[in-house]
């Protein structure tokens, strides 16, 4: 509606520039070259002005025309000298980072960052000499202004964003308990978060040797997701992690309860992959710290039944045969004993009458 009567006004008065201002600024938005034509019908009805240079600057950089945004304002800063206009380190620092030109992008935004009041700054800023810091392969010093982009972010769903950038700088770094702090944040309080970040948070602490997080995180995927095998099989690793002696048996039901979603399909090779483990870890805890010896063959009998070519499998349980074949050679042999002690008591209670 508003169009209407800013054409009509400059049709009444082509040097009236406010109007031409405004259709300029409508355009801008919207079609750059509509508003470059009125931009030339607002300056040439303006007053000569620096603030008018800046706008030709600024169109040039919104057309996408660098070259000639960048040698625009190195023109005017060259004619300003000192007092230049914080602005156009960044204008020019934004249209190398256009052009993938990474180090003079970094070398206008460090003047920009030196010549601009702190008040001046916006989030564009930090994320800006982030992203710049990440194309250079500089993950520590572009963490360093994404983590103040974040703080300065108002808008949520920004704020998350920064917390999975920094969350993929710092898997770049394998820095895994870093990348766990962020992928946490990224999680929570995240409406679309998938499984997918649920799983990769609990990954990245178990990759940190953060078992006892990692355990937590792992057992949130196996209340939300409980017809999923992968938090039944990763809080199983976890807590075997903790408890390396075997000595609290932590693993087990995460362990027995990934036996009962995955025996449903064992053509699927993962579900095998885990079953095979799970079978084999649960041999050993019954071996070793239950001393239950035919429970122990019986777990790793289901594993060669999945894997035949298994030669530890079939080694273990020769070794139990035998631990087992001793144990009832040496009750029986201490059987045999306890029964002839009793004979002969019974002999010396006879001589005694």
């Amino acid at each position: 509606m508003y169009l209407k009567y800013f054409n009509d006004a400059v049709a009444a008065d082509p040097l009236y520039g406010p109007a031409w201002y405004e259709l300029y600024y409508h355009y801008y938005f919207r079609d750059v070259n509509k508003a470059k034509e009125y931009l030339d019908h607002y300056i040439a009805a303006a007053d000569p002005s620096i603030d008018n240079d800046y706008l030709v600057t600024d169109l040039l950089y919104s057309s996408r025309k660098y070259p000639e945004a960048i040698d625009h304002a190195q023109r005017l800063i060259s004619n300003q000298g000192k007092v230049t206009e914080p602005r156009l380190y960044k204008l020019i620092a934004y249209s190398y980072k256009e052009q993938h030109d990474s180090l003079k992008a970094l070398d206008y935004m460090t003047r920009y960052f030196q010549v601009q009041h702190d008040t001046g700054f916006v989030v564009k800023d930090y994320s800006t000499m982030g992203e710049i810091y990440a194309s250079l392969g500089k993950p520590d010093s572009a963490a360093v202004y994404f983590v103040k982009a974040g703080n300065l972010e108002k808008d949520s769903t920004a704020r998350i964003e920064y917390a999975r950038k920094l969350a993929g700088l710092y898997k770049q770094q394998k820095d895994y308990s870093n990348q766990a702090l962020w992928l946490g944040r990224y999680y929570c309080g995240n409406s679309k978060a998938s499984n997918l970040d649920l799983f990769n948070w609990g990954l990245a602490h178990y990759m940190a040797k953060e078992y006892t997080p990692a355990d937590s995180v792992f057992g949130l995927y196996e209340t939300k997701y409980p017809e999923q095998d992968f938090g039944y099989y990763w809080r199983a690793r976890c807590d075997a992690a903790i408890d390396t002696a075997m000595a609290l048996g932590m693993a087990i039901p995460h362990y027995t309860k990934l036996i009962e979603i995955d025996a449903r399909d064992t053509t699927n090779k993962t579900s095998r992959k885990h079953l095979i483990e799970a079978y084999g870890y649960i041999a050993a805890y019954k071996a070793n710290t239950e001393k239950d010896y035919a429970g122990s063959i019986d777990y790793f009998g289901r594993l060669l039944a999945l894997d035949p070519g298994n030669g530890d499998a079939a080694r273990y349980i020769a070794i139990l045969r035998k631990n087992m074949e001793k144990a009832a050679a040496r009750g029986a042999t201490a059987k045999g004993a306890a029964e002839k002690g009793e004979g002969s008591k019974g002999d010396a209670a006879r001589g005694d009458k």
